[in-house]
């Protein structure tokens, strides 16, 4: 795998979350599809079922800033 292939699919990995699809009924990666609310102690964001396609919300408990160092 060519390293531009390797870093688009790392990137795309870090854009997902392994969460309870009540559509689905089971754990499946959800995509991250828009920042809805950034606070000083979470980001909430609108994901979507890689699987069934359907949307949720899901609040981040990181701190914003404590995220932009760990990347």
């Amino acid at each position: 795998m060519e390293d531009d292939e390797l870093h688009f699919m790392q990137d795309m990995l870090a854009g997902t979350e392994l969460l309870m699809c009540s559509a689905c009924g089971e754990e499946t990666l959800h995509a991250h599809e828009e920042v809805l609310d950034v606070s000083p102690v979470a980001t909430e964001l609108k994901m979507q079922c890689t699987c069934c396609q359907t949307t949720r919300t899901w609040t981040d408990w990181t701190p914003p800033h404590q995220r932009i160092q760990l990347n």
